[in-house]
C-alpha cells in the first residue's frame, strides 16, 4: 500500500517557506504523495500554487489535490491550471476534485452554494470531455487523472462515470471502508475498463510536543460541527501504531494509497511519519 503525505497548507501560521521544504523532505523519505487541500474562507496557502512550488524542487514524489473544491472555479479554469500543473511536473500531478461542504467557501468566491452538485457534474463531464481530445485548445499539454471525493451515492457514480478513480473522506476505516464495494460495482456497471484508483485520508500527530498544537487545530478545524468536533479530536491517530492500524484497516478494505494530512505545522512530522511506517 503507498503512503502519501499533506501539506500543511490549511494549518494557521504555516509559512511560505515550510510548503515547499515539506515537499523536499517527503521526497527525501520515500512517501509516494504529497498533496495538499483546499478551504477558500479559512487562513492557508491554495492547494494549486502550494503544488507548482513543489514540482520545481522536486523530481519523483506524485503531486495531488485532496481534495479541491471544484465549484468555486469554471470548468475552464480548472482544466487550463491542471494541465499546467501535469506540464510543470512532467505528469506527476492527479487532480482530486469534491463539490465542497462549506457554504461560506462559496459566498467568498461569489458562487452558488445549493447548484454546487449540478456545477460539478458539468464540470467532470467537461475535464472527461477534453482528456479524451489530443491537444484540447487552449491547453498545454494532457489533463492529469482525476480522483472524485465523497461518501455519497452520487459521489460514486462520479467516480465511476468521469473520474479516473474514488478519494474517501477523512473518516474512521469502518465508515469508509464499504463504500469500496459501491465504487467497484459501479465502475463495473459503468462498463469502465481496468479498476479505479482508491485513496484514503487521515488526519494525524506524532509527538507530545505538538499535541496541544495539534488537538486545538481540529478542534477549530470542524468548530463548524459544534460539539461533535471534539469527537474528530478523540479519533485523530497520534501513536505510531495507531497509525500502522490504520493503514493496515484500509489496505484490508482495498485503498491503494493512504494520505495523512498533519495537524502540526512542523517538519519534524514528516520524519516522525516516515519512522512509523516507511523504515
Amino acid at each position: 500500500m503507498k503512503i502519501g503525505i499533506a501539506f500543511p497548507n490549511t494549518i494557521p501560521g504555516a509559512s511560505g517557506r515550510l510548503q515547499w521544504q515539506w515537499a523536499v523532505r517527503a521526497e527525501e523519505r520515500g512517501f509516494s504523495t504529497v498533496a495538499a487541500t483546499h478551504r477558500l474562507r479559512y487562513p492557508g496557502h491554495e492547494p494549486l500554487p502550494v503544488l507548482a512550488a513543489a514540482a520545481a524542487v522536486t523530481s519523483r514524489i506524485g503531486l495531488a489535490t485532496n481534495i479541491l473544491v471544484a465549484p468555486l472555479t469554471t470548468a475552464e479554469v480548472l482544466a487550463k491550471e491542471a494541465a499546467t500543473l501535469a506540464s510543470l511536473s512532467g505528469g506527476r500531478f492527479v487532480l482530486g476534485l469534491g463539490p465542497g461542504v462549506r457554504s461560506d467557501d462559496f459566498t467568498a468566491a461569489g458562487r452558488d452554494f445549493g447548484g454546487r452538485a449540478r456545477v460539478f457534474e458539468e464540470q467532470l463531464a467537461e475535464l472527461a470531455r477534453l482528456r479524451g481530445k489530443d491537444g484540447a485548445p487552449g491547453l498545454p499539454g494532457p489533463l492529469p487523472p482525476v480522483l472524485v471525493g465523497g461518501l455519497s451515492e452520487h459521489a460514486v457514480r462520479r467516480a465511476a462515470r468521469w473520474g479516473d478513480g474514488w478519494t474517501a473522506p477523512g473518516l474512521d476505516p469502518a465508515l469508509v471502508a464499504p463504500t469500496v464495494r459501491r465504487v467497484h460495482e459501479e465502475w463495473a456497471a459503468a462498463g469502465r475498463e481496468g479498476r479505479p484508483r482508491l485513496v484514503a485520508l487521515s488526519r494525524f500527530w506524532l509527538g507530545e510536543d505538538v499535541a496541544e498544537e495539534a488537538a486545538g487545530f481540529v478542534r477549530d478545524y470542524f468548530g463548524v460541527l459544534g460539539d461533535e468536533a471534539e469527537s474528530f479530536v478523540a479519533r485523530t491517530p497520534r501513536s505510531p501504531g495507531q497509525i500502522r492500524e490504520q493503514i493496515a484497516e484500509l489496505a484490508a478494505a482495498g485503498f491503494d494509497e493512504v494520505v495523512f494530512h498533519p495537524t502540526a505545522a512542523h517538519l519534524s512530522q514528516v520524519d516522525r511519519l516516515a519512522d512509523a511506517v516507511l523504515s
